[in-house]
Formats: structure tokens, sequence, C-alpha cells
């Protein structure tokens, strides 16, 4: 081998190994990176993890049934309990959309999507005040905007305290029991080297040299019809030892953790303590919450034979309509001047009644009722013809009326006077000769009506009605067909019943009435048919269905 020869083998061996390490970096820098394992940084957060993260939330205009008597107060109380909360950041609600109760919430997720559309946080406070007549009841629900489903809630019924003060402390209490519901305590704020920061302070009971476990959310099990959280499978990835407090802040170092770097931003603390149930000291059979979802008020349609999908209704808040069945005892009598004394009666005349109301305003109704009779007699004047007079009733009433509420809700203890026109007519065949005539009262009227609850549970009502017709100021008019029965008429109209119901739900009530009415008219005797009175009594039993929207 000559020399040339012998001096390039070192120079491509040279080459050779230059090409081979220069490929290797190029193919372990090109290659896809392998999947993460369960210990790299970032892996620990799952899906059901980042769902149920919170940072920012925001309230919903509260609602009650009192006119925002206790609403606007507890509203203004809670948001500044959030507003204060260093769990999360408080975002004013921007919905300009209908006001919600928490019960269409749960039980829609389109409504709850819908509703938070446009809101700048993560999950938001939806809550109902309702004062019954067992106490005050306050729904409190807390949804996510992510997946529009219900996280935690808390529910305080019939609570016997009234006033505002006592009530803001009960609000600060199922807020409290909302956040202890969720899955977790906490969360890692923030990350330097080892240097941590906990949005957990000396009031949640956090101090120095205390543990604290990092974990993750795996899986977050509902509820199928109610869509609130059940359980959630955690597992423990790291744990942060606190050295110093602040009332609202800790801040700590990283102790452990499944890989380097794992505990980052939004990491969730577990419990603080441990797990403890009340009623420790002795057995007990009360079912929790959770366990007794059949016997919420859905429980029967929900969790019973042939269930199906229920939402609950909102209280009627615009007006009512009804219809009423009935049998009068109507008695008529006319003093003559040519046969004296005519009278006659029938004592099973059917009738029928519409009735509607339309509440303007909490204060203000407008009511109207439109009622009609068959009425047959015998015709009492011996001679006249023919033996049977057939009648028909007409009666129309229009009125406006100021109710004074003596509790918070549709079902309270109420009194309304009112005041209204009205109409009614008497139809009567011809005689020969006339017997009774067709008469016609019409004109305004005043009143008063009211009615109360009579049972606990406010299923079980009765009232009553009292109106006339006869003040110096109304004076019903009256006229007669075919001819009147003198030169002037004076007409008196006394009306007045009493009225019972039962509450069927929340929109539906039964109710029976017994009403007297009375039309009467004095004359001046004059004409073909001359008379000096003539009076119509009317005793009716009726019963009905009465419908709120």
């Amino acid at each position: 081998m000559n020399r040339p020869t012998l001096l390039r083998i070192p120079f491509v061996i040279v080459a050779l190994w230059a090409t081979v390490s220069f490929s290797y970096r190029t193919l372990a820098q090109d290659a896809p990176s392998a999947a993460p394992t369960s210990g790299s940084k970032g892996t620990f957060r799952s899906d059901a993890d980042d769902l149920l993260t919170v940072e920012k939330v925001s309230v919903f205009p509260f609602t009650d049934n009192i006119q925002g008597i206790y609403a606007r107060p507890l509203e203004a109380h809670f948001i500044a309990l959030i507003d204060k909360m260093h769990r999360w950041d408080y975002v004013p609600a921007s919905s300009s959309g209908p006001i919600l109760a928490p019960e269409e919430l749960e039980s829609s997720t389109e409504k709850t999507l819908q509703a938070s559309q446009g809101l700048d946080a993560d999950g938001f406070f939806v809550v109902r005040v309702s004062k019954g007549p067992n106490g005050v009841t306050i729904h409190m629900s807390m949804f996510l905007k992510k997946d529009g489903k219900l996280l935690s809630q808390a529910i305080l019924k019939d609570y016997k305290q009234f006033d505002i003060g006592s009530l803001k402390e009960q609000v600060t209490h199922l807020l409290t029991e909302v956040v202890t519901r969720l899955p977790y305590s906490g969360r890692v704020l923030s990350r330097e080297a080892n240097r941590v920061t906990v949005n957990l302070g000396s009031r949640d009971g956090i101090s120095p040299n205390q543990m604290l476990n990092v974990v993750q959310v795996i899986q977050a099990q509902r509820h199928p019809k109610f869509n609130f959280l059940i359980k959630t499978e955690r597992e423990i990835f790291g744990k942060i030892k606190i050295l110093k407090t602040d009332e609202t802040l800790s801040f700590g170092v990283v102790v452990s953790e499944r890989d380097k770097g794992a505990i980052q931003k939004n990491s969730k603390v577990g419990s603080v303590d441990f797990v403890t149930y009340g009623n420790s000291g002795s057995l007990s059979l009360t079912p929790t919450p959770e366990e007794a979802l059949g016997l919420r008020e859905d429980g029967k349609v929900a969790f019973g034979k042939d269930a199906r999908a229920w939402q609950p209704q909102n209280p009627p808040s615009f007006g009512q309509v009804g219809g009423t069945l009935g049998f009068s005892r109507s008695s008529l009598n006319r003093q003559t001047s040519t046969v004296g004394s005519a009278e006659s009666t029938d004592n099973f005349a059917p009738n029928v009644a519409l009735l509607g109301e339309i509440w303007v305003t909490q204060e203000w109704t407008f009511h109207a009722k439109l009622k009609q009779a068959i009425i047959a007699i015998d015709n009492p004047v011996s001679g006249s013809t023919p033996g049977k007079l057939s009648q028909s009733l007409t009666y129309y009433e229009a009125a406006v009326g100021y109710t004074f509420r003596f509790g918070p809700h549709l079902w309270s203890s109420n009194v309304e006077p009112y005041f209204g026109l009205f109409y009614y007519r008497l139809y009567t065949d011809n005689s020969t000769p006339t017997v009774f005539t067709t008469m016609q009262f019409s004109g305004m009227k005043m009143g008063v009506r009211g009615s109360t609850p009579v049972s606990d549970d406010g299923v079980y009502g009765v009232g009553g009605d009292f109106s006339l017709a006869n003040t110096p100021f109304f004076k019903p008019g009256v006229k007669e067909t075919p001819a009147p029965s003198g030169d002037s008429a004076t007409g008196t109209v006394v009306q007045f019943g009493i009225f019972g119901y039962k509450r069927m739900g929340e929109r539906l009530k039964l109710q029976g009435a017994l009403d007297f009415e009375m039309f009467s008219a004095t004359f001046s005797p004059s004409g073909p048919n001359p008379a000096t009175s003539a009076s119509h009594r009317h005793l009716t039993l009726s019963g009905g269905v009465i419908y709120m929207f």
C-alpha cells in the first residue's frame, strides 16, 4: 500500500465517526416524543379535574316571593361574602335574560348554558328565598358554566326566624356548606422553584408546619337525574408543608411530588380536616339529603313506578281563570196594583259562571265575571197564560281591587276592597195579563272580599265577599220591558257569599261557594202595568276549578 493511501485511512475514519454522530443527534431530536408517563410533568390534570377548577364566580340576582324584601339585602350580603372570600374571584353577573329559579336550572342544562352565556366566570350561584306559613326556605345552588350542571347545593327549609339579620347568618352558613361539599378545599395559586402559595389561611384552620395533600380529581360521578356530585375519585400526587400563614393565604414548600414540577398553578389541595358526621354520639336513622331523594316533592315521579322527567313549576304571577257549575233557588216577587202580590220560585235552577283575574301589580287586580242561568217558574196568577214561564239570567261584572296581603305569598290572608260595573238582566216570557216583566239592573257597585288559609300547610282556606249598589253614590239603573211599572224606579242590589277552597298544586285549586243575591226596585205606579215593587232573590250553591298562571 502506498503512502497517500495510508494517509487517507485516518481521514475516512474521522469522517465516518462524525457522520454517525451527527445522524444520531438528528434522529434523537427529530423523533416524536413518547407519550407522557403517569409521573411526567403536566399529566396530573384530567378532564374531570379541569372541569371542576373554579377560579372566578358570579352571583345571579336573588329571587323571593315577597317583592324583593328578602332578596335585595340577602343578595348584597352574599355578594359581599363572595367578594371577600379568598377562594374565588368575584365577577358581577352580566346576564340580562329572565331570572330563573334554582329548580329550573337544575332540571334543564340548556337553560343553564343559555343563562350563563357571556358570563366571565367558571361558576355561578342562584338563590331563591321563599317565605311560607311554616317559615323561610332558602335554596342555594352553584352551577358550572362549562357544562351547565349543578356542582354543589345547600337548602335551609322552614326556618322560624324572619328578621333580615338572622337570615344573613343562615346565608353565611349555607355558603359554607356549599364550599365544604366541593371535592377539594383549595388551590395552589403560584409556584416558584419549590415555594408555593395556597389560597387557604388561618381562617380555614391552616397553621405553620401543617402538611397538605395535593390531589388530582380523576373522575366525577353525578346523579343521573339531579346532576349534583355524588362522589369523586381522587389521587394524591404531592405534599406541601406550610411555613407561614396569613388570614387567607399560606406559604409553603413542596415536600414531595410524584414527578418534578407536577404541582402547578391550580393544583388542588385536598380536605384540610378529616370527614366528620353529625349525631356521632347516638344512632340515627334519619337519611342524608342525598339518601332522601325519594322523599322530595318530585321523588315519586322521579324514582317511583313509571318515572318520568320532572320540572318544578313557577308560582303563578299573572292571574287566574276558572269556571263553576251550580244550582240556585230563585224567588221572584212583584206587588202589582191590579192582581196584588205575585210570587213564584224555582228550587233547582242550573247556572254556570266564568271567572277571571289579571294581577296588574302585587296590589292592584282586575276582576271579571260572567254568569248564565236558566229558570223555570209557574205563573202564579190564575187565568194568566201561559201557565209555565221560562226565564234566562245574564250577569256581567268588571271590577278593580286593591289587595292588603297579611303574608308573603299568594295564599296568605288578604282583604281586598274593590269597585266596578255590573249588568244584570232576567228575561221572562210574556204573559197575558202581564205578571212578571223582563228587568234589567246596571250601574256601579262597591264591595270587599278576602280569604285566609285555615290549615297549617295552607292547603285549605275560606273567604267571603260582600258588595252593594244602593249607596248615595252608586244607585243602579232599572229598566223594564215590555212596559214599565211606574214613572220612576229606585233600585237596590245586595250581594254576599262565603267560599272555601283546597289547593291541588302550585297553580290549581278547587273552590266551592254559597252566594246570596237580591235585586229589588220600588216604583211610583203608573201605566198599563202598574206595580209598587219587584224583587229577585237567588241563593246559589256552586263549585268549580280555578287555574292560576
